[in-house]
């Protein structure tokens, strides 16, 4: 674990105290129930000689902005910073009284009135609702200086995969999916036009090669307009010379872009073998 800075979130344990606790409301835990999980799993840290400070203060703020603050966690978070104000980890007297500025702030917060109890939306596991084999076609509708020429092309992708991970709220499993990028000038009728759809490389560097990227979507609505599901496609084989990693799209962050570009990269590839 680590520390950085002076600050209250400047270190490991108090951001993911903070996260953790979050998640745990988000998840549907009643105040009581993420409480006492934050403890127990936080067991070790909370008697740690320096983890014990970033846990409970943390763990005070945190529960003093959602209004959810107990008398118990607050006389703890009291007396941590007193001790931490005069703590061994501050190895200098100028960072010392950069902390100790800090924690007088934490302090007259914690013992401010705390704000009513906010209500804390509960996070349902997000469904993509495809699976493996689906193939969903849509528009190029963006003019992108370079790419203009495109505009009116389709672009389809091939699911690759379906698998599940909390990258929205800890603990929570969403659906991600790996997909596979072409690009074709005429519109598709079904799954089977992939085979006449140039495959889009998203990065290149000497013997890497990148097509497979995944999409992290947190609505349908974020879709595109004309998005359209063409059916399955059964024949799928990923090209020989892919190498592994990956990478991350977003439909509302240049996508289109990056599948132009990706599309040129493929063709000046051909080119060069």
């Amino acid at each position: 674990m680590g520390t950085w800075e002076t600050g209250l979130y400047d270190n490991d344990i108090s951001l993911d105290v903070r996260d953790d606790y979050i998640a745990k409301l988000k998840s549907g835990k009643t105040d009581d129930e993420a409480l006492e999980e934050i403890l127990s799993e936080y067991e070790e840290e909370a008697e740690d000689i320096d983890c014990k400070y970033d846990f409970y203060i943390a763990l005070a703020d945190t529960m003093w902005k959602k209004g959810r603050l107990t008398e118990k966690i607050k006389v703890k978070a009291l007396e941590m910073i007193d001790e931490d104000k005069v703590s061994e980890r501050w190895q200098s007297e100028r960072i010392r009284k950069e902390r100790v500025k800090k924690l007088d702030k934490i302090k007259e917060k914690i013992n401010s009135p705390m704000p009513e109890r906010k209500k804390i939306s509960i996070h349902k596991p997000y469904v993509l609702g495809w699976e493996q084999g689906d193939v969903y076609t849509f528009t190029i509708t963006e003019i992108i200086k370079g790419f203009e020429k495109y505009v009116g092309w389709h672009a389809l992708f091939y699911v690759d995969e379906i698998y599940l991970k909390d990258w929205q709220v800890r603990g929570i499993n969403d659906e991600l999916a790996y997909l596979y990028f072409f690009l074709l000038e005429k519109n598709p009728e079904n799954a089977n036009d992939i085979k006449g759809a140039k495959i889009v490389c998203f990065y290149r560097k000497g013997s890497e090669f990148r097509y497979k990227t995944y999409i992290c979507e947190r609505s349908k609505k974020s879709r595109p307009k004309d998005f359209r599901y063409l059916g399955k496609f059964n024949e799928f084989q990923p090209p020989e010379n892919e190498t592994k990693g990956e990478r991350i799209m977003f439909w509302d962050r240049i996508a289109q872009r990056d599948i132009l570009y990706g599309y040129e990269e493929q063709l000046r590839y051909e080119e060069e073998i």
